[in-house]
């Protein structure tokens, strides 16, 4: 403690880079980890209550980028105020952990809350409103904290430019950290509420660590005094450069996400690795900008040449993952070992968005110290320069994702970022520092137009071959994709083996969901098919139903052959509707049932406000690992699905028994059970799909009730189909009863929203006992067993 005891505030201007500066070093990189963790929670938990579509997940990322846009702006007048920022910065972390526990609670239970609200269904900007109430406060203290650091460490102008790029590099580490740490480790072993409590106590160390260590610095601060009454002129150009470069950075990670989520899959793995190369690109070039040979470069031919450079290492990048499924294909030839195997994608990946990523991060903090050259004036607009960054990084991720992916496409936004970041540089042509910059500037422009010509597009159908040809076997033999379509969730198309081309599978970013026969009607998908008949046979009074996910539309197809008097339907994705209606003349094959009712929107969501109550609820999802469908395969939605089925009222779960493993398996029956009182199960065998009905009221299997059902005049061809004939035909499907589906995961913890089992079985396979992806013969080795008994 006694090198700090020699240490002043003002000090600590003398060195290149004081104790001080490193101890300040170590809070920033403790603050940008625990907001990142606290970024991937928040989004998780509001997603929950407000929906996971792509316009609520924007919601949700925007209110948080707002919050630090405008806690960077009002940063200045809370030093100006109190005078000393090392203490109001004390004071920001402990608010940020002491808000971060107070609004968990409301959190936690949001679903509650939302049901209770007297609205059928909550527009853009009530979704915008509750999300700005919940989270306003403690992300507009995150936005605080950088301007703070700087204010505290910064005193020499000399000195600017190497302080301000080794700070944001220390802060976007951090970020780094806790993206990779909440997806890898702290989610999978605590839990969402675990690791929320593990970023308070980031938040908390560094309070306390700053009071223990206030005492030690000068803190009269008096520097400070005369920061706010100065009138030095800024730089105004530097916020236009930091505003095109958080428009399109944002932008751009958005498009890279969209098309990387392809290969890494939509879980909270593959969300935290790409979201980890973007930052730890910006963290590299923010340490690049300290470096000394930057330092000695005039700062508006730094911006000049930075942003043409910016401009040709994100036509790089797009051309990068336009030639990766060629990439793929090579490193698939190299002998190496599993671990090697796989992440020698990832850091191709890394590679490919380094150049990009490490251009933005090189070109923020000399915009900044651009902005305000003079120390004076630094402190009072340091916070109001990055809030303009942040503020284009929304409109960037708006316009990115509500306008030009879902209206042109990915690779059309990610040539235009290009193209806008080298058409800003175009503010320094008759800039003294550069001679000849019109001369430059045509020339680079004329590199660029090649490069976007010349140069690999993007493929989502390679994309979406290889990790098709990666994940299954079945697609092995030579296919033909007929359709594919940029979705709101993944990209959807359609796909048949040509030596059955008569079968056509619809998938999600390769993976497969469903499967119509477009040469026979009668054969039709039977689990799904089940999944609607089984709860008529249970329930054969039900009037009203209401089915989560369309699917390749059988499971509908099945409820509609029957006397309901309204069927619900709610789907996630625009794209899986537009794809099966071109296997139907651009049609649906339910359009004329006026009892059906189609909407696009969140399931869950829209479940948890609807009013009224349903006689049948069915629910057949994505693969329970993908983020969103983990959502609708837990106890928390069981409980949401039991409240609103009327006192009769039958549940149909569908669960894959194929790329599951059996704890996860074992987790979803756990929560399933533990939900209802009533339960039966039926297995398809051939396809691998395993069924739960349950209900408040005992289930009772009535010979007659499933009679009826096979016989109805549309559906009986399809029973027929399957050999189908009575009802004892359609129990040699029956698997396990409620009281042997309890003691088959006696052992076992549910799924919940907090506990993401379903999502993180990577991280816990190899930890459990006798765990496999063997999920059928778990079920036939019990049934047998039981037989022996």
């Amino acid at each position: 403690m006694k090198q700090f005891r020699q240490l002043s505030i003002e000090d600590s201007s003398k060195a290149s880079l004081s104790m001080v500066d490193w101890t300040l070093s170590i809070f920033l990189l403790l603050s940008g980890a625990s907001a990142l963790i606290y970024q991937v929670l928040w989004v998780r938990l509001l997603t929950l209550s407000i929906g996971s579509t792509s316009v609520s997940i924007s919601i949700v990322l925007s209110v948080f980028f707002l919050g630090l846009g405008v806690g960077s702006y009002f940063a200045a007048s809370l030093i100006k105020k109190f005078k000393n920022p090392l203490k109001v910065y004390i004071v920001v972390e402990a608010g940020i952990a002491l808000s971060a526990i107070l609004i968990l609670p409301l959190l936690l239970n949001l679903d509650y809350f939302i049901s209770l609200l007297p609205i059928v269904e909550a527009g853009v900007w009530i979704k915008f409103f509750v999300v700005t109430a919940i989270l306003f406060i403690p992300t507009f203290l995150i936005g605080t904290t950088f301007p703070l650091i700087v204010a505290v460490a910064v005193h020499n102008k000399k000195e600017v430019g190497q302080k301000l790029a080794h700070f944001y590099a220390f802060n976007s580490l951090g970020a780094v950290a806790g993206a990779i740490s909440s997806g890898f480790y702290l989610i999978p072993n605590f839990a969402l509420d675990g690791t929320l409590y593990v970023a308070v106590m980031l938040n908390i160390s560094i309070a306390v660590a700053g009071v223990a260590l206030l005492g030690h610095f000068n803190s009269s601060f008096k520097v400070q005094q005369r920061l706010f009454s100065n009138t030095a002129k800024t730089n105004k150009n530097a916020l236009f450069v930091l505003f095109i470069t958080g428009f399109t950075a944002l932008a751009t990670e958005v498009g890279w996400m969209k098309f990387l989520i392809v290969y890494t899959g939509n879980t909270i793995y593959g969300f935290s690795m790409i979201l980890a190369m973007f930052i730890a690109g910006i963290t590299i070039g923010s340490f690049i900008a300290k470096l000394k040979i930057i330092s000695k470069i005039e700062t508006e031919k730094l911006l000049f040449f930075g942003l043409i450079l910016l401009a040709l290492a994100l036509l790089g990048a797009r051309a990068g993952l336009g030639a990766f499924p060629e990439i793929y294909e090579q490193l698939n030839t190299l002998e190496v070992g599993a671990f090697a195997y796989r992440w020698s994608k990832y850091f191709v990946m890394f590679l490919i968005l380094l150049p990009a990523t490490a251009m933005f991060g090189l070109l923020f903090p000399l915009a900044l110290q651009y902005y305000s050259p003079n120390i004076d004036t630094l402190h009072a607009n340091v916070g109001k320069a990055y809030s303009v960054n942040i503020i284009a990084g929304i409109m960037g991720s708006i316009v990115a994702g509500f306008w030009i992916i879902p209206y042109f496409s990915t690779d059309v936004l990610l040539s235009a970022a290009a193209f806008i970041v080298l058409l800003s540089s175009f503010i320094f042509i008759k800039s003294n520092a550069v001679k000849n910059a019109f001369l430059y500037f045509v020339g680079f422009f004329s590199v660029a137009f090649a490069m976007n010509f010349f140069l690999p597009h993007l493929d989502y159908r390679k994309m979406v071959e290889i990790v098709i040809s990666r994940d299954s076997k079945a697609y092995s033999q030579k296919s033909t994709i007929h359709y594919i379509k940029e979705g709101e969730s993944g990209v959807i198309g359609l796909l048949s083996n040509d030596d059955n081309p008569c079968i056509v599978k619809i998938f999600n970013n390769g993976l497969n969901e469903s499967w119509i026969d477009v040469c026979n009607s009668e054969n039709m998908l039977l689990s799904e098919f089940l999944l609607g008949k089984i709860p008529l046979m249970l329930n054969p009074d039900a009037k009203k139903a209401f089915v989560v996910g369309y699917g390749g539309g059988t499971t509908l197809m099945g409820l509609s052959m029957s006397e309901l008097e309204s069927i619900n339907v709610v789907e996630i994705e625009p794209a899986v509707l537009d794809a099966v209606r071109t296997l139907y003349n651009n049609r649906l094959p339910t359009d004329n049932d006026k009892r059906v009712n189609i909407t696009i929107n969140d399931a869950r969501y829209s479940l948890l406000i609807s009013k009224g109550t349903y006689d049948i609820i069915v629910s057949q999802p994505s693969h329970p690992w993908l983020r969103g469908s983990s959502n609708i395969m837990n106890r928390d939605f069981f409980e949401i699905v039991k409240s609103k089925l009327s006192q009769n009222g039958i549940n149909g779960q569908w669960v894959p028994l194929f790329m599951i493993d059996i704890a996860t398996l074992k987790s979803i029956i756990k929560a399933y059970t533990d939900t209802f009182t009533y339960v039966v199960s039926f297995v398809n065998v051939n396809t691998r799909d395993f069924l739960m009905f349950g209900s408040n009221m005992p289930i009772n299997i009535n010979r007659e009730f499933v009679l009826k059902e096979i016989n109805h005049s549309e559906a009986r061809a399809v029973f027929t189909y399957h050999n189908i004939d009575e009802p004892e035909d359609l129990m040699g499907y029956f698997a396990l009863s409620k009281e042997q589906l309890v003691e088959i995961s006696a052992n076992s913890e549910p799924a919940t929203d907090l506990n993401l089992l379903s999502e993180i079985y990577k991280s816990r396979y190899g930890a459990i006992d006798g765990n496999s992806f063997n999920t059928l013969g778990f079920i036939n080795d019990y049934l047998n067993s039981q037989v022996v008994k």
